[in-house]
């Protein structure tokens, strides 16, 4: 066991003695099925809180974690402060609804956002279209930020963090972050699934059941979380949903 990866398993222990042996009692007032897929309002949830009531530093608008991966993160801004007064700290994104992932993801796959410098609706096989938006983006009901558990640093370009204040964050947060149990779920050298994100950061006492959780109810009923029609696309991405949500880092497992 490495020192870093005691306080996430203590934080698990936690947790668990938290929310008891009732396996729905860690979803709260929202169904599993609707929690892990996002179909559910952060902001009126009781296990959440808002990030800029705790004085992070977000982008604008009101972010929302739940409260114990919140309070993890305020500690890590707070060590982050104390080593590096001057340097950017923000939150860009934090907790997304299934709503917020099918706007981002439909954007894309209609073309009104570009990816790569260029409009997808110009990709005329569907499947093709499906796996260019999935280099970055996920289809709604499978991306971790509907857990309320991950969280996006400054700017979503992984550029940014191969220099300057961006390289400063980055490093810090590699030899740090997993201290308050905070993991990089999308690193490079994974042989599938998303392409690498410098800026996405995973609090994993939580995440670690949420993921669980996602693939048994997946395999039980797969159009509980993808069915045909509820996004541009679905019949054609959704044979590839548990392919991205199980990519990640082995150090998020």
């Amino acid at each position: 066991m490495t020192a870093t990866a005691l306080p996430a398993i203590l934080a698990l222990a936690a947790a668990c003695v938290c929310y008891g042996d009732d396996e729905h009692s860690i979803y709260g007032s929202v169904s599993p099925e609707r929690y892990l897929t996002g179909r559910f309002s952060p902001s009126r949830h009781e296990y959440f809180v808002c990030l800029n009531d705790l004085g992070i530093p977000t982008s604008p608008g009101r972010h929302y974690l739940r409260r114990e991966a919140a309070d993890a993160l305020r500690d890590l801004y707070r060590d982050f402060r104390k080593a590096y007064p001057a340097a950017p700290f923000w939150v860009q994104s934090s907790t997304r609804s299934y709503e917020d992932q099918k706007y981002i993801w439909e954007a894309k796959w209609k073309g009104t956002v570009m990816v790569g410098g260029r409009r997808l609706d110009a990709v005329k096989d569907p499947t093709a279209r499906a796996r260019e938006i999935l280099a970055y983006s996920s289809m709604p009901g499978t991306s971790r930020h509907h857990w309320g558990t991950d969280v996006d640093f400054n700017v979503l370009n992984d550029a940014y963090f191969t220099s300057g204040d961006g390289r400063l964050l980055y490093l810090w947060l590699r030899g740090n972050a997993g201290r308050y149990g905070f993991c990089q779920p999308y690193t490079a050298g994974r042989r599938a699934g998303y392409r690498e994100e410098k800026w996405h950061w995973s609090y994993l006492p939580l995440a670690r059941r949420f993921l669980a959780d996602w693939n048994e109810r997946y395999r039980m009923n797969p159009r509980v979380f993808i069915s045909d029609g509820s996004f541009s696309g679905a019949k054609q991405a959704g044979g590839f949903a548990a392919e991205y949500v199980n990519a990640i880092s082995d150090e998020c497992r």
